[in-house]
C-alpha cells in the first residue's frame, strides 16, 4: 500500500509540518528501508515481498525524492533534522523502534537512527 502522511518536525522556529510518502506491506517486526541519495523507495522494489514475508516493511521516499516533498521552510536538511523526520515518522504509523536498513545516504540515516537508540538493529 502506498501513502503519504504528515507530521510536526521540531525546528528552532516552532514545529514545521513535514510530508513523506511511503509503501507498507507484510506483517512481523517492523522493518524501515531507506533508500540512497538521488533515489526512491522503488530501489526496494526487488526485495520488499521477500521480506514482507517476515516483516512489516515500510519503505519511504526521503524528503526532496521520489513522491514526498522537500522539507518546508525553517526546517534544515541535516541529520538531526532527518532523524527527527524519521522518528516523527515512526511515531505517527505507530511503529516503536523499527529494525532500519539503509543504502549509501539511507544508510547514514540509519546509522544516526542507532546512535541515537531510535532503533532495534542496524543493517
Amino acid at each position: 500500500m502506498s501513502a503519504t502522511v504528515s507530521f510536526p518536525v521540531p525546528s528552532p522556529h516552532g514545529p514545521r509540518t513535514a510530508t513523506l510518502s511511503y509503501a507498507r506491506v507484510g506483517d512481523g517486526e517492523p522493518l524501515l528501508l531507506l533508500h540512497g541519495i538521488g533515489h526512491h523507495r522503488q530501489a526496494w522494489d526487488p526485495v520488499i515481498h521477500l521480506l514482507a514475508g517476515e516483516r512489516d516493511v515500510v519503505s519511504v521516499d526521503l524528503p526532496g525524492f521520489g513522491a514526498s516533498p522537500a522539507l518546508p521552510d525553517g526546517l534544515r536538511h541535516d541529520l538531526p533534522t532527518m532523524n527527527a523526520a524519521l522518528g516523527a515518522l515512526c511515531e505517527t504509523l505507530e511503529i516503536d523502534r523499527p529494525h532500519v536498513a539503509g543504502n549509501s545516504l539511507g544508510g547514514l540515516l540509519a546509522l544516526e537512527m542507532g546512535r541515537e537508540k531510535l532503533v532495534r538493529s542496524v543493517t
